[in-house]
């Protein structure tokens, strides 16, 4: 079986494969791309995740797997997924480049919104050290990172 197979692309991209059958790249899928922007940018500015899944709910925008309902893990999972910044998450073996979907700067601006008062993100303190460990965090982890050293 070619690698990656059988995975599914994240929410708001589709896979590319070419004639063999082999992942290559995967690309924004509209309109759920813009929803992933939406999320990660309201958090972002500090909205409340319940605010956020009252609203999608109440436009009737399905969630991930299709049905009315938006759960507060799944919105806490766009946001920390690093696919949303071109990167493939810390576990996978993944050697093919895509798109970002928001900015590094805003990805990291919600990581920070999310971020408990002990400095854990989301109550997943190795979650800030696997997501530095892709590429700078711009500091949104740096009370992970003194709490290690």
């Amino acid at each position: 079986m070619a690698r990656g197979r059988g995975r599914q692309a994240p929410y708001g991209y589709r896979r590319i494969r070419d004639a063999r059958g082999r992942y290559v790249t995967q690309l924004p899928m509209e309109p759920q791309a813009g929803v992933v922007r939406e999320i990660i940018s309201r958090v972002a500015q500090g909205q409340a995740i319940p605010q956020i899944i009252r609203e999608l709910e109440g436009r009737g925008v399905p969630a991930p797997r299709g049905g009315p309902r938006w759960s507060r893990s799944v919105v806490t999972d766009i946001v920390h997924n690093p696919a949303y910044i071109g990167k493939p998450k810390v576990d996978a073996d993944e050697r093919v480049a895509w798109a970002p979907l928001v900015p590094e700067q805003l990805f990291f601006t919600a990581q920070r919104a999310l971020q408990g008062p002990g400095g854990s993100s989301a109550g997943y303190p190795a979650f800030g050290l696997l997501l530095c460990a892709l590429g700078p965090c711009h500091g949104v982890f740096a009370s992970c990172l003194q709490a290690v050293s």
